[in-house]
């Protein structure tokens, strides 16, 4: 179901899937077209630039002319593990929760963050000045992947969708989860996929009404940083 009030346009996805976009000029359009969704099955991801295809961040990393991407995927995701355990208050049990929570705090990998609250994936898309569009993706009838079958999960084979164990507070607060991406340089699309665009005059004033939901950077970051930031926010540019 979508709104005839909206202009709705469709994308040849990466991979031959045809992606529909919708724009949403308000917080009530974008309401309304999230209410028409199953809350049981879809997640949601934003972005700051419409125009971005959903790579990961480790397909985006420039390398030099000798050097493999799937080894320095592995290298870097080692030292991380080797280096990261004098910063964490619990061991992550196996490296479904490792890679989550590399990817989590800026680590390159193969991982795309989704979360389940829509409002949260709108204050990513609008959080920060962008010269251009923002976008959310709603990504509808994906299954859990069985992890538990596949302990190494570079060497899982297909994109799926998984739920960390709550080992940090930051992703329990933003109700967080990710896509692996066994070809993470080629763009991720799918059937299910749908994408609201944001258009640039109207991020200050979303951003504003997720902070009136109590979706801010305080909230979604708990600990002085994510404070800082949001009372730095309100005071220079919320009014």
């Amino acid at each position: 179901m979508h709104l005839h009030c909206q202009q709705q346009a469709h994308q040849i996805g990466a991979w031959g899937a045809t992606m529909e976009e919708i724009r949403v000029k308000s917080f009530e359009q974008f309401h309304r077209q999230v209410s028409s969704y199953s809350r049981k099955v879809d997640i949601y991801r934003g972005v700051s630039d419409s125009r971005h295809d959903l790579v990961p961040r480790i397909g985006r990393v420039r390398l030099g002319k000798e050097q493999n991407r799937a080894n320095v995927e592995k290298v870097i995701f080692q030292r991380f593990k080797q280096r990261a355990l004098p910063y964490l208050g619990i061991d992550p049990k196996d490296d479904w929760d490792w890679l989550a929570l590399a990817q989590h705090y800026g680590l390159p990998t193969r991982l795309l963050d989704w979360t389940r609250n829509p409002l949260v994936a709108l204050y990513f898309a609008v959080e920060n000045e962008e010269a251009h569009d923002s976008a959310v993706y709603v990504l509808r009838g994906q299954p859990p992947l069985p992890k538990e079958s596949h302990p190494n999960p570079l060497e899982y084979s297909e994109v799926g969708k998984f739920v960390p164990d709550w080992i940090d507070p930051r992703i329990t607060a933003q109700l967080g989860l990710f896509t692996i991406h066994p070809d993470p340089e080629k763009p991720f699309s799918s059937d299910g996929l749908e994408k609201l665009v944001i258009p640039n005059r109207v991020r200050r004033g979303l951003k504003k009404t997720a902070d009136m939901y109590g979706i801010s950077r305080a909230t979604l970051f708990p600990g002085l940083d994510g404070l800082a930031r949001h009372i730095a926010w309100q005071a220079t540019s919320m009014y």
